[in-house]
């Protein structure tokens, strides 16, 4: 048997594509306000139906019935990344005493009362929906009418499950792990009708390594805050090993990293030749980044170990270095990073090695790469160089190799950051 799924709010089509993954599931009904995103989701799911238009103003309770129904209502005015206060009163007294209400803001809400309201036109039409997901930013989860709203779904007969997960830690059996940092609320809801709950721990206990059992384990996630159930990773929950062995010590989930996002066949121009110089605030974040994350890594160079040239600083190693011999067989190269370049919230710059942070629509990360000349030829007594000093003499013979590995910064203002093309993306829309 077929399930068929309606998509609101679709975008391009990723949570289709999503669902598109799961065998028996397919995509029947797509929505969205804007153009451009269901000409592009049309594109990619030609035999899904398109409605266009402001959900707010359609008759959604009379929309064709969908076993399984995905609602992403829109996020940037819940999110605190807006850099405004948020106001998640929705009470008479705002209008009547103070300010007016943010319409925007009001339509962001009114989008997420369509939900049930679905719900309840299928099922006032003698059908069912027989589960769902909506998906939103974790500050959701602070607005005054959230129980209430909850408490619809569950009279409709559906049991529910909120869930806070970062998308890196998301492990999923047919697609790839999404090398990028994205904080997102969840509400899995499903009829009782079913008979049975979905196996929650298959899918929410990411596996990371325990260097206290000296194993791979299923990470339990614990909230700091005693009763809470929605917040950013790190910041409002951790996830720690569920053994007593090593007293549940705090672990990380294993996760994707930017590095393989990056397509390296593609030619870039050097932030630096751009026409428009860089903000004072960018030439900062590179420096924290040079500051934070270049650090040496040891390479194979024809059969040489070269040290770092007298007067350049010394970076600290982070895994002891292998034994040697009396040849030399090692070089030092340095790990890129990340930098935020204006425009965004962001301002710390972040290794490759770690994922992304979340990104916005905008271009706004640039990839500190600093490199460094190795010669190649195989005599002792050569030193590498970086490349932002004048190269040795060269002859005919290819004997200088270039190392490096590249770190990606953040084109946008605020607090933008720097990270390894090692870690997982920042949220790309």
């Amino acid at each position: 048997m077929t399930l068929t799924l309606m998509d609101w709010f679709c975008g391009a089509g990723g949570s289709s594509q999503g669902a598109h993954a799961v065998p028996g599931v397919r995509v029947t009904l797509a929505a969205n306000h804007w153009e451009r995103a269901i000409e592009s989701h049309a594109a990619n799911f030609p035999e899904t139906d398109h409605y266009r238009g402001d959900i707010r103003e359609a008759p959604v309770e009379r929309w064709p019935v969908a076993d399984l129904f995905w609602a992403s209502p829109e996020c940037p005015q819940w999110s605190n990344a807006r850099g405004k206060t948020r106001d998640f009163a929705t009470s008479m007294q705002g209008e009547l005493f103070g300010p007016e209400k943010d319409e925007a803001v009001e339509r962001s809400r009114a989008l997420m009362e369509e939900v049930p309201l679905y719900l309840r036109g299928v099922q006032d039409r003698g059908a069912l929906v027989l589960a769902g997901v909506v998906e939103n930013v974790v500050d959701v989860r602070a607005w005054d009418q959230w129980d209430r709203w909850i408490r619809e779904i569950r009279i409709l007969g559906y049991r529910t499950r909120t869930i806070a997960i970062n998308s890196m830690h998301a492990h999923p059996a047919r697609t790839l792990i999404a090398p990028q940092s994205r904080d997102r609320l969840y509400v899995a809801y499903w009829h009782e009708s079913l008979g049975r709950d979905p196996d929650w721990d298959k899918w929410l206990r990411p596996q990371a390594w325990c260097s206290g059992c000296d194993t791979w384990v299923n990470a339990v996630q614990v909230f700091k805050t005693f009763g809470a159930d929605m917040g950013r990773y790190r910041q409002q929950y951790v996830y720690r090993c569920p053994n007593s062995a090593c007293r549940a010590q705090v672990v990380e989930p294993r996760v994707l990293p930017a590095a393989a996002a990056i397509d390296w066949n593609l030619p870039g121009q050097r932030i630096g030749d751009r026409s428009k110089p860089l903000a004072d605030k960018t030439l900062a974040r590179i420096q924290a980044g040079l500051e934070k994350f270049a650090r040496p890594i040891t390479l194979e160079a024809a059969g040489n170990t070269y040290e770092r040239r007298p007067g350049v600083r010394t970076w600290p190693v982070d895994a002891p270095i292998t034994t040697q011999t009396t040849t030399p067989t090692k070089a030092l190269a340095y790990e890129p990073f990340l930098v935020p370049a204006g425009g965004t919230w962001r301002n710390d710059p972040t290794p490759i090695s770690d994922p992304m942070p979340a990104r916005t629509t905008r271009e706004n990360d640039g990839l500190a790469i600093p490199p460094l000349l190795i010669p190649v030829e195989g005599r002792e007594g050569k030193e590498p160089s970086p490349a932002t000093m004048p190269l040795r003499t060269q002859t005919a013979r290819n004997e200088t190799g270039l190392a490096w590995l590249p770190f990606i910064a953040e084109l946008r203002g605020g607090s933008s950051d720097a990270r390894s093309v090692g870690d997982s993306l920042a949220t790309v829309t």
